[in-house]
């Protein structure tokens, strides 16, 4: 049987698609080890010898943290084999690369973002130029490249002449952890936003959402799970605005972990992105099938592979993210309108026996078996 490495500069625990990839081919039968990062006081994955944790502090300058990433993982090159090497993000590249060639190995690169138009570098063209230059001189030994969806498999086609297979990031009906995240409290409506905390993600316009639903909607709530470099900052406008009462910053919750909210009437997901980078114009969130799994119906900014998904399946509305009138006229259609939402909420239902991990895996699956 095949032996094939994960390299991840993250934590796998904490990242959905990579700990799906990972649980994926374990199931499948392949020898499987893994080469993350662990930042102190992260979750990690205890009691396992496939797994390999770089430890890291905490940096406030990622370039630091790749770096220490590459230099505490020089050792573990001599000592590591494999049949193929994953790597999982762009700045694991030169990792995979070495390991490699090292074993001769087969080398995969997962683009799960259109990484020299992040939204991170979207006024230094500098930055995006180096990144896309690595990205070249580390791609050339690669046999395939994976990413997310249609519009970046699209745009990474012109600029690499590799075999290039979609694998969307859908949520998987198995795994499911004993441990779930439950929100138990009794609350009529509320708006929920699933996911990191980063710039660009429109949290700025759920404030102004809340507020202004507020006069309507007495008890209504902005419940925002997740995590990320944002959270002080987010705690410090939630102050400044007054909104103490009315959002709370929940979490983190785990990949594996199942999302439920039983005590709350009406909820309505929050996908609001702007489009400040190619990147982020041609994203497809994962939230955005996490809230249909969960069967949640959702706003989502009207970009063409978040409409794609909607206009097949009606399972939301799509807004202009610039049109905060528009966001809350939407909004509030979601929540008085009950027939439209219960027949959104039944068309999650019949879109989760599609959107699944395990329909979307075969196609990597097939891809090993030909390398």
């Amino acid at each position: 049987m095949k032996k094939i490495l994960i390299v991840f500069l993250g934590n796998i625990k904490n990242d959905s698609r990579s700990f799906k990839i990972y649980k994926s081919l374990k199931e499948a039968g392949y020898i499987v080890k893994v080469i993350c990062a662990a930042e102190p006081n992260e979750p990690i994955i205890e009691s396992n010898d496939e797994v390999i944790h770089i430890k890291l502090r905490k940096f406030r300058r990622a370039l630091f943290k790749i770096l220490s990433f590459y230099f505490k993982s020089l050792p573990l090159i001599i000592k590591i084999c494999a049949d193929i090497v994953i790597s999982s993000d762009l700045f694991s590249l030169p990792i995979a690369w070495l390991i490699s060639v090292k074993c001769n190995a087969k080398m995969i690169y997962d683009s799960r973002e259109f990484y020299s138009s992040l939204a991170s570098t979207k006024n230094r063209r500098f930055v995006q130029k180096i990144i896309s230059l690595f990205e070249e001189i580390f791609t050339l030994r690669c046999s395939v490249i994976l990413t997310v969806n249609q519009s970046i498999a699209k745009l990474i086609s012109s600029k690499f002449e590799k075999p290039i297979f979609i694998v969307r990031n859908f949520p998987t009906v198995k795994w499911k952890s004993e441990k779930t995240f439950i929100y138990k409290k009794q609350i009529e409506n509320a708006l929920l936003y699933l996911g990191l905390f980063h710039q660009d993600r429109g949290f700025d316009i759920y404030f102004e959402l809340i507020q202004r639903l507020s006069f309507e909607f007495n008890d209504i709530k902005l419940l925002i799970v997740g995590k990320g470099e944002l959270k002080n900052l987010l705690l410090e406008e939630i102050q400044k605005r007054n909104l103490e009462s009315k959002v709370e910053i929940l979490g983190p919750y785990s990949p594996d972990e199942e999302i439920k909210f039983p005590n709350i009437k009406k909820i309505v997901g929050l996908c609001i992105i702007k489009p400040v980078s190619l990147s982020y114009f041609f994203s497809l969130p994962n939230k955005i099938f996490e809230y249909i799994q969960a069967k949640i119906p959702f706003i989502a900014s009207d970009l063409p592979e978040i409409r794609a998904i909607i206009e097949t399946y009606k399972v939301g509305i799509l807004v202009d993210p610039s049109n905060i009138s528009e966001i809350v006229e939407s909004t509030r259609k979601l929540l008085t309108d009950h027939n439209l939402y219960l027949t959104m909420r039944d068309h999650c239902e019949r879109a989760t026996r599609e959107l699944t991990w395990e329909n979307e895996i075969k196609s990597l699956l097939d891809v090993l078996e030909i390398l």
